[in-house]
């Protein structure tokens, strides 16, 4: 089987089963449908003209995977390509960096790589969707990579949710993720916390008492359901703490204090409100039938 067919091959098993933006974006049939042939075609490049992407969305590598990638390259060589684009006399990598830096350790002197002619957008774009598919963004580097696509770019949510197959929700929500503080920030990066207890953090402005929270939750292996109602607890707690909120506290019991005994008064016994911020139960004591029935009568009188 030539290079050529395997290649081939190669392409249609990364893209079968995709969605459809990103089977698109990963086919050489949009923008560089004139270079399609070379688009595949597999080549021998020599190592040191390759150079990471600068903008690649993945900025780390974690260096005990990176060595088993490196124990495999020399055991068995590189099976899958890397991609690369042209830039100058030098080649620029699009997917592959994992490869790339295996590679580098166990001293090959080429790569396979397919060369591809893109566009700065579309270096970015291909090589967001292939760290994504391959699970290898952590969020803060997913949120940060979808910026950079909208903000250089000139890309709305709505078209980076189309090309990423994801709903627009969803990309809001992990974009939300760059207003964390940066030691919370760092614990997501570690996969200290997950995105969801970092989402639950955002309702914490304070970046100190943000981090602090992030700890506790790491102390105690809260779920996110835990942090969400421990947030919600410790605002409660800030609110009662607010100024002019004793005194809306103080007139709020006095003025439960009044119907009590107004109620006490008119019913001749003892009256016993159970408050729950705005609702609640009445209850009214009686030490015999014949009370219960005056009060009864009582109730009834009012109401006609």
């Amino acid at each position: 089987m030539s290079r050529e067919d395997t290649a081939d091959r190669t392409e249609k098993r990364r893209t079968k089963g995709l969605g459809r933006g990103l089977g698109a974006l990963l086919s050489s049939d949009i923008a560089i449908e004139p270079r399609q042939t070379s688009a595949n075609q597999i080549v021998d490049l020599p190592i040191t003209l390759i150079e990471p992407n600068e903008d690649q969305p993945r900025k780390s590598f974690d260096e005990g995977r990176l060595a088993e990638l490196a124990a495999s390259i020399k055991e068995n060589g590189i099976i899958q390509p890397i991609i690369v684009t042209r830039k100058d006399s030098r080649y620029i990598i699009v997917a592959g960096e994992r490869r790339w830096r295996a590679a580098q350790m166990v001293g090959l002197k080429t790569i396979p790589a397919i060369i591809r002619e893109l566009t700065d957008k579309e270096v970015v774009q291909q090589s967001l969707i292939e760290n994504i598919q391959r699970q290898d963004l952590n969020p803060i580097e997913e949120a940060e990579a979808f910026s950079m696509l909208m903000t250089e770019h000139d890309m709305t949510q709505k078209e980076l949710a189309q090309i990423l197959g994801r709903s627009r929700p969803a990309v809001a929500n992990t974009l939300r993720l760059l207003q964390l503080g940066a030691r919370t920030s760092e614990y997501v990066i570690r996969g200290e916390i997950s995105a969801g207890h970092a989402r639950a953090l955002l309702a914490i402005s304070d970046p100190v008492l943000q981090a602090s929270m992030a700890e506790e939750i790491m102390r105690r292996d809260w779920s996110v359901r835990q942090t969400e109602n421990r947030i919600r607890q410790l605002q409660r707690e800030q609110r009662r703490e607010e100024p002019g909120a004793q005194e809306e506290n103080d007139a709020y019991s006095l003025a439960l204090q009044t119907v009590t005994e107004r109620l006490t008064e008119l019913l001749g016994t003892r009256v016993k409100l159970q408050d729950r911020r705005n609702k609640g139960d009445i209850v009214i004591s009686y030490s015999s039938l014949d009370e219960l029935n005056r009060i009864l009568d009582l109730i009834a009188g009012r109401i006609k």
